[in-house]
């Protein structure tokens, strides 16, 4: 998801209550903005999981161990020595071999042999049976290693575009709560907001709100305003990629960008039945 899409989802977040309390004596802005923050709350949970994602991703567990002389993980051997990447040419066996000079003595070695490097971990006959077991996930894991490392990283991959995507999605939200502020201190006290939609105008990303007496556009650097007195048409433009509303007023003509069809075409209908004197072509 862009930013301007997450933008303009979090303008549809703040619009929602507005429908809802069209004929309520309530503040739709304070609703807007109590959706807004039931938004953020939503938005910081999807950033702690995508957060908790990603570590999981970069740390994997351990697959075997034989305490701290030997950890086994998918991708990578841990040893005393150092660690060492898992690759198709390592080997790993268990040596049974006798002690020179004491009769029926033996030791018990698990060899690991990549291409330019030797472990060696001596270990009890009790552990044989463990350590044969480990041996034989080295092996196994050195051959699928390349494979795990291609999923663990496209799985990185998708943690950090989940994050980068939560964070847009939270940035949106503040933003658009900054934008519901200014709507708030542009609003005389006995203006009633009617309708809230995203909008694009000059191609800046804002919100477009149709008010009983005006339509606004609200954006970051730029304000419009549309007093219906002054409005002579307005129309409905675009289908495929976002609706355009086409005003004409005096003052000039205003173009907003970016609409739900369906969205338009009602803000459209408002403003006619606003427009005084006559009703406004199409």
């Amino acid at each position: 998801m862009t930013a301007s899409e997450s933008k303009r989802e979090a303008i549809e977040v703040a619009a929602r209550p507005l429908r809802e309390l069209l004929r309520e004596e309530h503040d739709e802005i304070a609703a807007a903005q109590r959706a807004l923050r039931q938004a953020e709350k939503a938005h910081d949970r999807a950033i702690e999981l995508a957060q908790r994602q990603l570590r999981a991703a970069r740390t994997a567990e351990p697959l075997a161990a034989y305490g701290l002389e030997v950890i086994l993980y998918a991708d990578r051997l841990s040893t005393a020595g150092g660690t060492h990447e898992l690759t198709p040419d390592i080997s790993a066996w268990i040596e049974d071999s006798p002690v020179a000079g004491r009769l029926h003595r033996h030791v018990l070695t698990l060899k690991v042999e990549g291409p330019t490097w030797r472990r060696e971990v001596t270990f009890p006959r009790r552990d044989e049976r463990k350590m044969r077991r480990l041996a034989a996930e080295i092996e196994a894991a050195a051959r699928n290693a390349e494979t795990i490392r291609r999923a663990a990283r496209a799985e990185a991959d998708q943690a950090e575009l989940d994050l980068a995507g939560a964070w847009a999605d939270r940035r949106a939200v503040e933003e658009t709560r900054a934008l519901i502020h200014r709507l708030s201190e542009l609003v005389h006290d006995d203006e009633d907001v009617i309708d809230v939609a995203p909008g694009i105008s000059a191609g800046h990303d804002g919100v477009l709100v149709a008010t009983d007496r005006r339509l606004l556009f609200i954006s970051v650097r730029r304000t419009l305003s549309f007093p219906y007195e002054q409005v002579s048409s307005v129309g409905v433009k675009g289908k495929w990629f976002g609706a355009r509303l086409a005003l004409k007023t005096t003052g000039g003509d205003g173009v907003i960008s970016g609409i739900v069809p369906g969205h338009a075409a009602e803000i459209a209908d408002l403003i006619r039945s606003r427009i005084p004197g006559e009703t406004a072509a199409a």
